[in-house]
């Protein structure tokens, strides 16, 4: 063999271990879904300690509290806060997010609570709450979550990542027009709020998902999100914020002035804004039930995302 066809293929052989490394060397960090669930479960379970110091938090992490980037209401809520006994966990690998829609204790008390938290790298950058007053009783619909969520779809019953997200922006859309007729809910369709039945409920609101006609006061849906979707479920985690501009008038309301101090006023009849995290169950292409954590908050306050 010639010194030339040696050296060849000397550089043949050089040029394919190189062609291999990029496969061979550590590859970068990722999360699954059981992943994802972990962070979001051992983040959980460090809340009761009042102490997140063992927590992946990536420098320059960004958190906030019912919209606003506050570090001391996130300190006075791990400080106080003694448990999380209810938590409906949901993923999402393709996002990198994962979310919680749970109750919050403190001293005997019970309240909403919803926390998002991004992971890049399987570290946390973003924390999002939203963290409703805890008063004795309260949430008591809340109590534990609903294996509906969990329940993996047959492929046939499945949308795929678009579809789910324009079916979950129907509601919001329908929301907007105060006009039910494109949203895609089924007959039997199931909403909840802060733990209450809020569709089809013989004791009180007995309309369908897709009625719209008692929310005209809804001025904006605004700030529309769908960080995680999860086809194999038919699941959807859709944020929002109404907009409430033009309040019902307050001059039938007894013992309230017209023009007098807004802290006063009954929240339908004075402007604000309302932070809603909303999870959808879709089935065959129609949404079967929502579950939702509300927070009100003053007017055009916005999610702080």
């Amino acid at each position: 063999m010639s010194k030339t066809s040696i050296i060849n293929r000397a550089l043949a052989g050089v040029m394919a271990l190189a062609a291999l490394s990029p496969v061979q060397a550590a590859p970068v960090a990722s999360c699954d879904r059981a992943c994802l669930t972990e962070i979001m479960e051992n983040y959980i379970n460090a809340i009761p300690t009042h102490d997140r110091s063992s927590q992946p938090l990536a420098p320059g992490a960004r958190e906030t509290v019912n919209g606003r980037v506050s570090p001391a209401q996130s300190d006075y809520f791990w400080k106080l806060v003694d448990g999380i006994t209810y938590r409906q966990i949901l993923a999402d690998p393709t996002t990198g997010q994962v979310a919680m829609l749970g109750v919050a204790t403190e001293a005997g008390g019970r309240g909403a609570y919803w926390l998002r938290l991004a992971i890049k790298n399987r570290h946390i950058t973003e924390i999002e709450q939203v963290i409703g007053d805890r008063p004795a009783g309260g949430v008591p619909g809340l109590a534990a979550p609903n294996p509906y969520f969990e329940q993996i779809l047959p492929e046939k019953s499945r949308s795929n990542r678009e579809q789910l997200i324009a079916i979950a922006d129907s509601y919001f859309e329908g929301l907007q027009r105060h006009d039910g007729a494109g949203v895609q809910s089924a007959p039997g369709c199931r909403r909840y709020e802060n733990g209450n039945l809020t569709s089809l409920n013989p004791l009180g609101n007995t309309w369908a998902c897709n009625v719209m006609s008692d929310y005209t006061y809804m001025d904006k849906i605004k700030e529309r999100r769908f960080p995680i979707v999860d086809v194999e479920r038919g699941v959807v985690v859709g944020a929002m914020v109404i907009e409430v501009s033009k309040p019902k008038t307050s001059a039938a309301i007894t013992g309230v002035t017209p023009g007098g101090p807004q802290s006063v006023l009954p929240l339908f009849s004075r402007p604000h804004d309302t932070l809603i995290q909303e999870v959808f169950k879709i089935a065959d292409g129609k949404i079967q039930e929502i579950n939702v954590i509300r927070q009100d908050m003053p007017y055009q306050w916005g999610s702080g995302w």
